[in-house]
C-alpha cells in the first residue's frame, strides 16, 4: 500500500570514522593539482544535453468493466535539458530540467475554470497553453463511489528542476551535494529516469537532496600497502566502488526535530570490464549491495532495506539478476487507515521483497530473452496486520498497458475515494497516496518472455522490432486486493469476506495476459520513431462483481530527438 523499498542501504558511523582516517592518510601522501589548468577547451568544462519527446497514446478502453471511461486517447510532450559546467580536475555544478513535462498538445481548459484556456471560444484559439491530465472527481458525482472519478484536466507546471548539484574531486574520491540522482541504472528500486528501457518510456526522475561521497576502495588498501608509490587507478568501470550518503528525507516544520525523516547509505559495487576465468570470456560484470536506513520519531519508523545486483555477460549470453528486501516497522500507515476505519494505531512490521531476473540470449540478427518479475503484495489492508507490499521503481517498466496505464488508472480512482474520506477526518497521515501505483509493478509475479529483431543496423539507420507476452498473477495468496474499498466494507474480525478488487469483484489471483509488439527506427543517435502496441486479456484479478471484464488494446506512436 506504501511505497517503502529504496535503492540503497546503509550504516551511519563506523564508516563514516574510517573514511576520516583514510582521508587523512591520504592527503598527506597523494599530491593534489597545483593551480587551476590554464584555458581549457570548451567540450573539457561544459557539457549539454537535450532531449525533446512527443507521443500519442490510444487506449480502448481505460476502465475494463464500465461503460465511462473507454475510448482514451491524447498527445503529450517533455523537453530535457542537461547542463554541466566542470572545472577539470576539480569539480562542477550540474542541473537538469524538464519543460512541458506531461502537457497536452493543444488548448485546454473550461474558462473560467483551470486550466484555464487562452480564449473563452475554442474557434479563437490562438496559442496552446499548460493542461495536462490526472484522475479527478467528476462534476456533481458521489465522492465515495470509484466510479465517480474521471480523467479530468489539470494545469502543468511549465518546468521543473529535478536536479541541481555541485561536485568537487577530493584526492580521495568525490564529494556531492545537492539535489541529485537518486542512483543510476534501470533497478526494481530505483531508476536513473533517462532512455534505458525497453518498452514504453521513462517518465519520472528519481532524485534526492543529500550529501554523498565515493571513493575506490580497493584503491585505499593498496595505498595503505604500498605507500606513497602507487599510481591510483581513478577508471569507475573496474574495482570496488565506496558509497556514503546522508539525505534530508523530509524537514517539514524547520524550529523542531521531531517530524524530520531521515535516511543514510552505505554501498559497494564491485566492477570488472573483462575476465577470463574457466576458460571463459567474461564481460562488463557488476556485484553490489547497498543498505539503506530510514528513520524518524514522528511515527516510530525505522525501515531497513538490502538490495542485490548482479549483472554480466558470457559470450551471446547477458543477464541481470535483483533482490530487494525492505523490513523495518512504522505507525505511519497505521495512523492513516486508522483514521479511515475507526481501529487502533498500532507499530506495524514491514516485510517485502522484490525480485528481477533478466536472461538474453544474443543469436543476431535475432535477441531471445526470458524475464522474470515479482513484487509482493498485501492482501490485507487491516491497519493492525503487516505490510507485505512491494513496489518496483515507476520508470522499471513492465509490459506497456496492465501495469502502465490499466492499474495506474484503477488505483488511482481507488485512493482518490481514500484521499476524500481521509480529508474529512483530520489525519496526521496520508498513506492513501501510495494506493495510486502510477504504472509500478507491484504485488505481482509474472512471466515476460520477449523476442528482438534486428531488421537493418548501418552506421546511419537502425530498424529493429520486439514482441513480448506478459502472463501476471497477484503475488498475494488473497489475490488483487483494493485496500481502500476493502476496508471501508470491513464488517467482522476478518477479511477474506470483504476483499474487492479495484473493479469491485472478487479478489482473484490472475491478471490476464497482454501481448506487447514494438517497431522502432532510429537515425543515427539523434532521431527515433517508435510505434509500440499492446492487447490486454484480462483474467479474474480485473473483473468485476458481475465477472465481467472486456479485452482492452493500446496504440503509442512516439517522436523522440537526441541532442
Amino acid at each position: 500500500m506504501i511505497s517503502l523499498n529504496q535503492p540503497y542501504y546503509g550504516f551511519r558511523s563506523a564508516a563514516g570514522i574510517f573514511l576520516v582516517v583514510t582521508f587523512l592518510l591520504l592527503v598527506g601522501h597523494i599530491p593534489a593539482a597545483q593551480g587551476r589548468p590554464p584555458g581549457p577547451a570548451i567540450e573539457d568544462w561544459l557539457q549539454l544535453g537535450a532531449e525533446y519527446r512527443v507521443e500519442t497514446i490510444y487506449i480502448n478502453p481505460l476502465e475494463l468493466s464500465g461503460t465511462t471511461v473507454t475510448e482514451t486517447h491524447w498527445t503529450e510532450q517533455r523537453m530535457r535539458l542537461d547542463m554541466g559546467l566542470r572545472v577539470p580536475g576539480y569539480g562542477g555544478v550540474v542541473v537538469q530540467v524538464d519543460l512541458l513535462d506531461g502537457v497536452l498538445f493543444g488548448d485546454n481548459g473550461d474558462y473560467p475554470r483551470e486550466p484555464v484556456p487562452t480564449g473563452g471560444v475554442a474557434m479563437s484559439s490562438y496559442r496552446p497553453n499548460c493542461a495536462g491530465w490526472r484522475v479527478g472527481l467528476a462534476p456533481g458525482a458521489d465522492p465515495l463511489d470509484p466510479d465517480s472519478y474521471l480523467p479530468v484536466l489539470q494545469s502543468m507546471e511549465p518546468f521543473r528542476i529535478n536536479q541541481a548539484y555541485g561536485e568537487v574531486i577530493l584526492p580521495v574520491g568525490l564529494l556531492r551535494l545537492g539535489r541529485q540522482p537518486y542512483n543510476y541504472g534501470a533497478g526494481i528500486s530505483a531508476h536513473e529516469g533517462t532512455r534505458i528501457n525497453r518498452w514504453g518510456v521513462s517518465r519520472y526522475a528519481h532524485t534526492a537532496d543529500r550529501l554523498l561521497f565515493g571513493t575506490k576502495l580497493d584503491q585505499v588498501i593498496q595505498f595503505l600497502i604500498e605507500g606513497g608509490d602507487l599510481a591510483l587507478d581513478t577508471r569507475l568501470d573496474r574495482g570496488l566502488l565506496l558509497v556514503l550518503a546522508y539525505d534530508w528525507a523530509t524537514q517539514d516544520d524547520i524550529y523542531r526535530s521531531f517530524d524530520d525523516l531521515h535516511q543514510v547509505m552505505f554501498g559497494l559495487q564491485w566492477k570488472i570490464p573483462s575476465a577470463d576465468w574457466f576458460g571463459l570470456a567474461w564481460r562488463d560484470l557488476s556485484l553490489s549491495g547497498f543498505g539503506v536506513h530510514r528513520f524518524s520519531n514522528e511515527f516510530d519508523t525505522a525501515v531497513w532495506g538490502v538490495p542485490f545486483r548482479f549483472s554480466g555477460g558470457i559470450g551471446r549470453w547477458e543477464w541481470d539478476a535483483q533482490y530487494s528486501l525492505i523490513a523495518g516497522n512504522s505507525r505511519e500507515v497505521s495512523e492513516g487507515f486508522a483514521a479511515l476505519t475507526g481501529e487502533e494505531v498500532v507499530s506495524q512490521r514491514i516485510l517485502g521483497m522484490g525480485a528481477h531476473l533478466r536472461l538474453d540470449l544474443d543469436l543476431a540478427p535475432v535477441e531471445i530473452t526470458f524475464e522474470f518479475d515479482y513484487a509482493s503484495g498485501d492482501d490485507d489492508p487491516r491497519p493492525v496486520t503487516d505490510l507485505n507490499v512491494f513496489n518496483f521503481d515507476r520508470d522499471f517498466n513492465v509490459g506497456l498497458l496492465l501495469f502502465e496505464h490499466i492499474l495506474a488508472f484503477e488505483t488511482a480512482r481507488s485512493a482518490a475515494v481514500g484521499i476524500e474520506n481521509l480529508q474529512q477526518l483530520e489525519s496526521r497521515s496520508f498513506p492513501l497516496t501510495e494506493v495510486a501505483s502510477e504504472g509500478r509493478f507491484t504485488n505481482a509475479l509474472a512471466l515476460f518472455p520477449q523476442v528482438k529483431v534486428d531488421w537493418l543496423q548501418t552506421p546511419r539507420h537502425t530498424l529493429f522490432s520486439r514482441f513480448g507476452a506478459l502472463i501476471a498473477w497477484a503475488a498475494a495468496s488473497g489475490g488483487v486486493v483494493d485496500p481502500v474499498m476493502t476496508s471501508l466494507k470491513m464488517d467482522g474480525l476478518t477479511v477474506e469476506d470483504d476483499r474487492v478488487n479495484y473493479h469491485g469483484g472478487p479478489s482473484g489471483r490472475y491478471y490476464g495476459t497482454e501481448l506487447d509488439l514494438q517497431l522502432a527506427w532510429r537515425l543515427g543517435t539523434f532521431f527515433e520513431w517508435t510505434v509500440e502496441g499492446a492487447v490486454l486479456f484480462p483474467g479474474s484479478g480485473l473483473e468485476d462483481e458481475h465477472s465481467d471484464a472486456v479485452s482492452s488494446f493500446l496504440v503509442e506512436n512516439r517522436f523522440t530527438f537526441i541532442f
